[in-house]
């Protein structure tokens, strides 16, 4: 998440000319009037909502967002020309999917929880994730039948109860592993529970299941006899000052990496921003959604047991391309190590250096 805030921070900056840390304002490319109105307009739009004096749905439906979403989005289709930037893009998207999945889970949004799934479903498919590429297109399948074969089921869910809540707060939706998680296997691991000596013999775990109802009660009598009870605050814990600074602090330092290699500036070629090594044509890491739904496609109408993930379909990144076969072993070379090595043998082979640049690595 921090790296795709700070990206967002470049494109921002780009687009729109703000400022941000470390930059100085030189560096700023000139933005034209109509944008620096539509900045002014977001403002205002945010000071009145802080204020009170519109509502948070009045303030997502105001035309001043909509402006601000279109100008980006166009902003973003010219610079998919450039496929290091294409990438990032991409990567920007996979963590919009990520974002509305937990917003599905945490608010049982059972309508957005499908959509997310089959937006994750071609970058499953595209990275070699066999197994869950498999589960989930047959979760799709049979969740779209759900309204017709299991229609109580279905209403259901669609009234959020897809997700487990140990709470009354909007944002408080867990899914039913996290829930074992933090309940059950929370019980086993504290006092009292099975892995505090008593045994997982099936007299210790028949016991303990058993006697929790009973426990559960007698805790509760307790709390309401002393008028002491566990409670949490309102305030959700990544809204404090302590952890808004540290992401900020984070945030800070990620951008002053990123925006010394900005990705979405330079040839239109592909390149790993950190090391600057440029990708051949093969590699195809900027068009995952384009292989995984050529994947999904090629499922369609097969048996889903008995079909066979093909590697060749899968993407080509930058890290395949520099692994080679030893004795029909494929071992990774790392470029950086291997020039490194290359230089340091060289000082005590030829007296200019210089001689070795002339072949590539």
């Amino acid at each position: 998440m921090l790296i795709d805030t700070a990206l967002h921070c470049i494109l921002a900056s780009d687009i729109f000319g703000i400022q941000i840390p470390g930059q100085e304002e030189d560096d700023l490319d000139q933005v034209n009037d109509n944008r620096s109105e539509i900045l002014h307009k977001a403002a205002d739009l945010h000071t009145e909502l802080l204020e009170g004096d519109i509502s948070t749905s009045e303030a997502c439906n105001s035309t001043i967002l909509e402006t601000i979403e279109n100008t980006m989005v166009t902003q973003l289709e010219s610079k998919k020309k450039n496929r290091t930037s294409k990438l990032w893009i991409k990567y920007i998207t996979m963590v919009q999917i990520l974002r509305k999945f937990i917003k599905a889970e945490m608010t049982g949004d059972w309508n957005l929880h499908l959509e997310a799934i089959s937006a994750m479903l071609p970058y499953l498919a595209a990275s070699g994730h066999n197994l869950y590429t498999k589960s989930a297109y047959v979760y799709l399948m049979k969740m779209q039948q759900l309204p017709k074969d299991h229609p109580e089921v279905f209403a259901t869910f669609q009234k959020g109860h897809h997700v487990m809540r140990r709470s009354e707060r909007y944002w408080a939706g867990l899914s039913s592993d996290l829930m074992i998680e933090q309940v059950l296997m929370r019980s086993f691991k504290t006092a009292g529970g099975l892995t505090r000596g008593r045994g997982m013999g099936d007299v210790q775990r028949s016991q303990w299941l058993l006697s929790m109802p009973a426990c559960g009660e007698k805790n509760q009598a307790v709390q309401d006899l002393t008028g002491i009870g566990y409670h949490t605050s309102e305030q959700h814990k990544e809204e404090s000052q302590a952890r808004q600074k540290r992401d900020k602090d984070d945030i800070i330092t990620v951008l002053s990496f990123i925006k010394d290699r900005d990705p979405f500036k330079g040839d239109d070629s592909l390149r790993n921003i950190e090391r600057g090594v440029t990708a051949d044509s093969s590699v195809n890491a900027d068009s995952a959604d384009e292989v995984g739904n050529g994947i999904i496609q090629s499922l369609v109408g097969k048996n889903i047991m008995d079909y066979t993930f093909r590697k060749k379909q899968q993407l080509i990144t930058l890290s395949n391309k520099t692994r080679v076969k030893i004795d029909g072993e494929l071992v990774e070379v790392d470029p950086q190590l291997l020039f490194q090595r290359c230089t340091a043998v060289a000082n005590t082979l030829f007296d200019d250096i210089s001689v070795i640049f002339q072949y590539e690595l």
